[in-house]
């Protein structure tokens, strides 16, 4: 019942709004139509504006700013989102080792670190891959070879390889 009663009200504010902000720029208008200009002198800064645009680049300059808290709004929110993800997947990944540990599991073999602590991350391996060869398919049977021996897989984007 509480979420029924709170959309309807921030409507209502939310249209409240846009009817303030909507007379304010009317009464800018109106009040200031047959103003001189106003020169501004600041430093190096001179510069001779109307009432009206000076108001409007009032307006402009507080959008960009909410703009820009808006989007460390969202940023924010997208960081702690992924940090509670990668918090989460850690524990289930803790759980799933604790579990093949306990029970004793060969299909879920326990992760070891490079000090050979468990759960420790890992670097992949950086040396060549061995090269597969497969020939051209002559029987419907699976096509497995062994490399000859000594021989690596080049890189062809690796220029000194």
């Amino acid at each position: 019942m509480e979420h029924a009663r709170k959309g309807p009200t921030m409507l209502v504010i939310g249209f409240l709004l846009i009817l303030l902000a909507a007379a304010a720029i009317a009464y800018v208008l109106l009040a200031t139509a047959g103003d001189p200009a106003v020169q501004i002198s600041y430093g190096v800064l001179n510069v001779e504006i109307t009432p009206l645009w000076l108001y409007l680049a009032g307006v402009l300059t507080l959008l960009v700013a909410a703009l820009g808290v808006w989007i460390v709004g969202v940023g924010a929110r997208t960081k702690a989102r992924r940090g509670r993800e990668v918090r989460e997947l850690r524990k289930q990944a803790r759980e799933t080792d604790r579990r093949a540990t306990r029970t004793g599991d060969s299909q879920v073999p326990p992760r070891t670190g490079a000090a050979g602590t468990t759960g420790a991350r890992t670097a992949p391996p950086t040396g060549p891959r061995p090269t597969t060869t497969t020939p051209p398919a002559t029987g419907t049977g699976p096509r497995t070879t062994t490399p000859p021996p000594g021989t690596t897989r080049r890189n062809p984007l690796d220029p000194d390889a």
